[in-house]
């Protein structure tokens, strides 16, 4: 995989921001993503499924187990989670890049997987935002 220039300046855009200030994994998040092109399928389908498994997180959070659809909701967030260590397990194979720490059955490794989906979900909402200016 090549990278454009656009792609590095586009990445020195997002980690130098204000957005990035929230970041919790930030130093795992840059070292993941920034080998990838800004088109690359693998960062999409990261970020695609971060903010997706981000967004039923935070309705799950919001309305608790007794609302409509709870269980359904949790499937769809569980699925969304085991994608993405799915992705990362195959980008390791790849690229040789190590995401173990983030697919492994530990609770750090869980807790820590939770955390850079939120990152990757920021990193989806900005790109976005970046393409609609």
């Amino acid at each position: 995989m090549q990278k454009t220039m656009s792609t590095d300046t586009l990445l020195d855009d997002f980690f130098s921001g204000s957005v990035s200030k929230s970041l919790k994994e930030r130093e795992l998040l840059r070292s993941i993503i920034s080998p990838l092109p800004i088109d690359s399928p693998v960062l999409y389908d990261l970020t695609f499924h971060a903010a997706f498994a981000k967004r039923i997180f935070d309705i799950i959070r919001r309305e608790g187990p007794h609302t409509q659809g709870f269980d359904r909701m949790q499937q769809s967030f569980l699925e969304s989670v085991e994608k993405i260590k799915g992705i990362l397990m195959r980008y390791e194979a790849e690229s040789h890049i190590t995401t173990t720490e983030l697919t492994s059955s530990t609770p750090e490794a869980r807790a820590k997987l939770s955390r850079f989906i939120e990152d990757l979900a920021m990193l989806k909402n900005w790109l976005i935002s970046r393409e609609t200016l």
